[in-house]
This record gives C-alpha cells, structure tokens and sequence, in this order.
C-alpha cells in the first residue's frame, strides 16, 4: 500500500495536468485539430467519436470536465488517505489550522462524493462555521453554503485548494507511523468514517494524530522539555530556536531533524509560528532558558488580539446554523 502522502501527491500532480491541459486548450495551444487529425480512421482511439471529431469548444468542454474529474479524484482521495492518517474526527483535532483544514476537506468530501460532476455542498450543522488554515492563507465560510452549488472560490481558488494538498501531504509525511493491534476495536466516530472497501482493517497502517510533545519525536521533545521555557508571552526566534537544537543536538549526540520536520512538530505540539516586526518568523509560547526575556523587538504584536484558540479577533469558531 502507498504511503499517505504519497497518494496526496500523486492526485495534486494529476489536477496539476489536467489544469495545464485545460490552459493549453483554451489558449489553442492544443487544438482539436492536433489531437484529432482528418477523419475518424486517423484518431486516436481514446478520442474516437462520430463524424470528424470535435471542434475546438467542444474540446475546451471535454478538457473542462478532464479537470473537474481531477478535482474530484483528488478531493476523494486526499480524505481516504487522511482516514488512514488521523484517528480522529475534524472537529476533534486540538491544532487549530490542522483542524480547519482537516473540516474543509471534510467537507469537500461530503460535498463530491454523492455527485463528481454537480456536486452540492453537503455541510453538517456542526461544520457550518468558518475555517481558517492561517499557514497557506486558507479562510472558507461554511456557515452559508449548503445547499449551494460548489465553485473551487469557496476555499479561495483552485490555488489555494493546490496549497492545501501540499499541506496534508506534509503533515502525513512528518507525522510518525504506528501499527493499529490486530486485536483492537475500530471506532466509528461518526457516520461516514469508514474503513476504505477492500483493505485489511487489521494489518491497516494508521498515522497518530498530533500527539503529547514526548510521543512526537524523542530528540524534539527533551529538547523543549530541558532546553526551553514553555508557555505564558514567551517568544523566540525561529531561526534562533532552530539553532538552539542543532547546538543541543551536536552536545548531547540527539539525532538532528530538517528546520522543515522540526517546526512541524512544534507546530503538532501545538506551539504557533507567526511573521512578525521586520518580515521575521517567530515560535508563541516557547523560549531557550539561555534568554531571559523575549526579544523587545517583537513587542508581542497583536498579542492583545489573539483569542484563546489561536485565531485573531474577527475570527468566528462558530456560526448560527
């Protein structure tokens, strides 16, 4: 069986095509002309029709719904890879952008698989609220669209849909794999979680979702356990924080991760990484004990703003259903 992400990448390189097809048609880059020749003894098989072939809108038509197709296989997918990544439900996942994102996907889910062509939005009243995935700029209102026909400008643009691929193939990929016992019991959280058809439930490999800092990674772990300060106004810099464990790392021969892995298990331990004073990434809520006090220049922007659920005010977690 392919690894989770890998799947995830494999569908966004699969839209990516398809989109470039569809672009390269409409701007008669690829004609009808090219890809279906004189007359029927001299088309490719995939293409046959009657007649001559298609013309050239007639073609854009068929490149449009090439993409959509893609579109969908890649909604479709993308969930099944994630139930095979994350134990728990969206809405149970405690990382506030994981979680929008996890719901947003959810919900495309929900919303593709009944009709790959039409679909409607199919939004649960619990999931009728706004989602936010602050690291790739997504912000999609679901409050008012069920009901409503979908257009890829509910989650911001095929662009940010793109984004938000790479994001769960990151996540998947960083996150550290266990074996489901064969013995156990498999949970169903609510209705529409089921085991993809045809897999072997038992000998299923699963992803732990974003767990307690020591069950993360050993080295990231005792590193913020006996090297920093967690919690309150505490604020470093990344790169400060970042060179901090490679120092530790090299003192205490710990295993050293990328800058890439390390801030993605900051990130599932809950710590947040916003771009502050001067265009500089800084870590919320974590310090090295070698500092004694967070760094004036930041002079914790925004802090006042920032709700008890990591989002900024104006952020609603909730909407009237």
């Amino acid at each position: 069986m392919m690894k989770p992400a890998f799947e995830i990448r494999m569908v966004k390189e699969n839209l990516d095509l398809a989109m470039a097809l569809l672009q390269a048609v409409q701007e008669e880059k690829v004609t009808a002309k090219q890809l279906f020749r004189d007359g029927p003894e001299d088309m490719f098989v995939a293409f046959a029709v009657d007649n001559d072939g298609p013309d050239q809108l007639e073609l854009t038509r068929r490149a449009a719904n090439q993409a959509r197709a893609a579109f969908a296989l890649a909604v479709i997918q993308t969930q099944r890879s994630l139930d095979r990544v994350f134990t728990n439900p969206p809405l149970e996942e405690e990382n506030p952008d994981l979680q929008a994102a996890r719901c947003v996907m959810f919900l495309l889910n929900n919303t593709v698989l009944p009709s790959l062509f039409a679909p409607v939005w199919d939004c649960p009243p619990e999931y009728r609220r706004r989602f936010e995935v602050r690291p790739i700029n997504l912000l999609m209102d679901a409050g008012e669209l069920h009901g409503k026909a979908l257009s890829w400008d509910h989650v911001g643009g095929l662009p940010q849909f793109l984004d938000l691929l790479v994001y769960f193939a990151n996540w998947a990929e960083d996150l550290t794999e266990i074996k489901q016992p064969a013995s156990a019991g498999i949970d169903k959280p609510e209705v529409g979680w089921e085991p993809v058809s045809g897999e072997d439930v038992e000998q299923e490999i699963i992803i732990a979702s974003p767990a307690p800092a020591r069950m993360i990674d050993g080295s990231v772990a005792r590193f913020v356990d006996v090297q920093c300060d967690v919690g309150g106004k505490n604020l470093v810099l990344a790169k400060d924080l970042y060179a901090g464990f490679q120092a530790w790392c090299q003192d205490t021969g710990q295993d050293d991760v990328s800058q890439r892995s390390f801030g993605m298990q900051l990130t599932a331990m809950g710590f947040q990484r916003r771009r502050r004073g001067r265009g500089k990434h800084w870590w919320d809520g974590i310090r090295l004990l070698a500092v004694s006090e967070p760094v004036a220049e930041a002079a914790l922007l925004e802090r006042s703003s920032v709700l008890a659920n990591g989002h900024y005010e104006g952020y609603q977690p909730e909407l009237p259903t």
